[in-house]
């Protein structure tokens, strides 16, 4: 979606007109009767909510909020303080006895259509802007694992606070989120960035290396060959593999190291987009991770670069087997 067409989208507090839509949106994220698989990939809602149960929540709930565009509810999120649970909320119950006061995040619902466009972030954030107190959670069914909503909590900065087992069998991970604090954002954003340089180059600086071990056994290579090498054929042959079972396995070593050294890279880089995705909502601006999400810059979260200086290693150990055979040939 468009940033124009994303300003369309209000969020507004639920009010009694919006119940039925609210319930029919529950409704489509239920589990049941659902691949568990697909539910896991989209996300689902295990509290069967009734019509009445979403009109009482209107009174009760400190924030109950829709994304509306124009007449279309696309989501919405039912949230209140510990001093609003219900009775019969068990886990809930549990979780107030080891934070004190919090605010929990009961349900969050979007649109299939309306799905990955920011729609739950805007949702999350408009509440979590007005929460001035400490902390927030929201308890995610980990059977079957939700992993949409996993993901989603991860992106906005919560993290696994406990597993509990309520009475209805159903394990749930529980999510905290505290307000941070700015000049620890800060702190945590240079740190991240200097690691994310650091690693890159690091991985150069192994690159630099091998290219420096693979001139220096070609030429012994060379050396060994030519007649300066050694007098006898069968001597020199024998040095010769050695040189190039030593350069193929340099080169291998080399070739795996890249490779995870990309992959630390990769999870260096998405620390620092997650943490500018987060200080976007307070007004800061988005630098690694600018455009990533724009169609056809997918070349931006996995750079072609990165690619090629994984796979030069690996090309040159093919050439230092190939080199191999001539020699045990000849």
């Amino acid at each position: 979606m468009t940033a124009p067409a994303m300003e369309k989208i209000e969020i507004v507090r639920a009010t009694r007109e919006h119940v039925p839509r609210i319930l029919e949106l529950a409704q489509s994220r239920s589990l049941q009767g659902v691949d568990p698989a697909v539910a896991s990939r989209d996300g689902f809602l295990v509290s069967g909510y009734t019509e009445e149960v979403y009109r009482a929540r209107l009174v009760s709930a400190e924030h109950f909020y829709v994304a509306v565009k124009g007449t279309d509810v696309l989501g919405f999120l039912l949230a209140y303080s510990d001093e609003q649970i219900e009775p019969d909320e068990w886990l809930n119950h549990r979780i107030k006895t080891t934070l004190g006061s919090f605010m929990v995040i009961k349900q969050v619902c979007v649109a299939r259509e309306a799905a990955r466009q920011g729609v739950a972030s805007r949702l999350y954030h408009h509440v979590l802007e007005q929460w001035t107190s400490n902390p927030v959670i929201a308890a995610v069914v980990s059977e079957p694992p939700n992993e949409a909503s996993t993901r989603f909590h991860r992106k906005l900065g919560f993290e696994e606070l406990t597993r509990l087992r309520p009475p209805d069998g159903r394990l749930r991970v529980v999510w905290v989120w505290r307000k941070p604090r700015e000049s620890m954002l800060q702190t945590q954003y240079t740190i991240a960035v200097d690691l994310y340089k650091h690693e890159d180059l690091i991985n150069w600086n192994k690159l630099n290396n091998f290219l420096y071990i693979t001139a220096g056994l070609a030429a012994t290579l060379a050396f060994t060959l030519g007649k300066e090498g050694a007098t006898s054929a069968g001597v020199a042959q024998g040095i010769a593999a050695i040189i190039t079972v030593v350069g193929f396995a340099s080169a291998l070593a080399f070739a795996i190291m890249l490779r995870f050294g990309r992959r630390y890279l990769q999870a260096r880089k998405a620390a620092v987009v997650d943490l500018e995705e987060h200080m976007a909502w307070h007004g800061g601006h988005r630098i690694v991770g600018r455009h990533a999400a724009e169609p056809g810059a997918a070349w931006l979260e996995s750079s072609p670069t990165g690619l090629m200086m994984t796979l030069l290693p690996a090309l040159v150990a093919l050439c230092w087997l190939a080199m191999l055979a001539v020699v045990l040939v000849n």
